[in-house]
């Protein structure tokens, strides 16, 4: 990615840094690796999902799908720095300069009519952010929604109390998730259901276990918590793991894997609950991602010592304490309360006025 290929280009200031070329998306994947965060590996499966990393080996063309940007926001100002910034940044080892990252995606919903901006954020820091940081992060948000012509902006398993500390932040929707995780370590000494047999979970129905189809979307979409586009959902496909009849063909159980490595949007269908299938797909697709993240995140270094430790995460509403509870059966440990909404922002006309000024700096 070259800045000629940024959307966003206006919201470079001298604190505001695109991370421009796949050396520098390397780089920053490996910083936030090492930061070992839980939203810093939310936004590092965004970016190997995404094909950011354009050197790394990525199967899965989503270019046609979205458009994906990732910045910084730098404590200093790097006005003096001639050329490619991130590069600065990068081959200085500067991290510690850096208040937070943002992933941007840009995609097509079919079923908006229009298009969406996907925002995740991630703290440079193992603890919460700071009050500065907290009022630089609003300012980056007023400023892009501003140039997002004021439409919604879709805030994908953000902090709970960054989103609340938004000036005049408006959630017309909004899902309170708690987000799991586990190191991969850990995983394989959890509960095994074995291997998945049929006759095993139902004596009145042959059952198969396979991946979401396309065909599948218009049940998904209706059934789940969280409205997805079907472009989304088309999207993670490749990546989920489904029981279905096999008279019909009809999902019965699905779970798939969300843009950023998160599993989610796990469901039985009420007739076929009380028979384990959670637990079979949950299993099936925890080592299918286990097994992908870990290849990925192997091509980032040389030494494959260090890419040893990543944790695994799962996200489920916060309501849903029979998927909570499967969750902690195999291992998975609350970390943190985090959102997917949709919001916009009610502001006097001067704070509107200042977050525009603020974007042209």
């Amino acid at each position: 990615m070259n800045q000629d290929s940024l959307k966003f280009s206006a919201l470079e200031t001298a604190h505001i840094v695109p991370v421009l070329g796949c050396k520098n998306h390397i780089a920053v994947a490996r910083h936030l690796h090492s930061l070992g965060t839980t939203h810093a590996y939310r936004a590092l499966g965004g970016m190997l999902s995404s094909c950011l990393l354009v050197n790394v080996d990525c199967n899965q063309n989503t270019s046609s799908y979205a458009h994906n940007e990732v910045w910084m926001h730098s404590r200093s100002g790097m006005e003096t720095v001639a050329g490619n910034r991130s590069s600065y940044i990068a081959k200085n080892n500067a991290w510690d300069i850096v208040d937070f990252f943002v992933l941007l995606t840009v995609y097509n919903s079919s079923a908006a009519n229009t298009q969406k901006l996907e925002v995740r954020v991630v703290i440079n820091s193992v603890g919460q952010a700071s009050p500065r940081t907290v009022k630089e992060f609003g300012k980056f948000v007023l400023s892009l929604w501003g140039l997002w012509n004021n439409h919604a902006l879709y805030f994908k398993g953000v902090e709970d109390y960054l989103l609340d500390s938004l000036p005049g932040v408006v959630c017309s929707k909004r899902i309170r998730c708690l987000n799991y995780s586990v190191d991969n370590t850990d995983w394989q000494h959890t509960f095994n259901p074995g291997q998945f047999s049929a006759s095993a979970v139902s004596h009145d129905l042959e059952l198969q276990m396979c991946q979401i189809q396309p065909r599948d979307i218009d049940v998904i979409q209706k059934l789940n918590v969280i409205d997805y586009d079907p472009e989304y959902l088309e999207l993670c496909c490749p990546a989920s793991a489904c029981i279905r009849r096999s008279s019909d063909a009809a999902p019965v159980s699905w779970v798939v894997c969300h843009a950023d490595y998160q599993i989610g949007a796990l469901l039985t269908v009420d007739q076929y609950r009380s028979r384990g299938l959670a637990k079979y797909i949950l299993h099936r697709l925890g080592d299918q991602m286990i097994a992908q993240f870990a290849a990925k995140i192997a091509l980032l270094y040389d030494d494959c010592a260090i890419n040893s430790a990543f944790k695994l995460q799962m996200v489920t509403e916060l309501t849903n304490t029979n998927t909570q509870r499967l969750f902690e059966r195999f291992g998975f440990k609350p970390v943190d309360n985090v959102s997917w909404a949709e919001c916009k922002f009610d502001l006097p006309k001067h704070q509107r006025e200042q977050s525009i000024a603020y974007s042209k700096l």
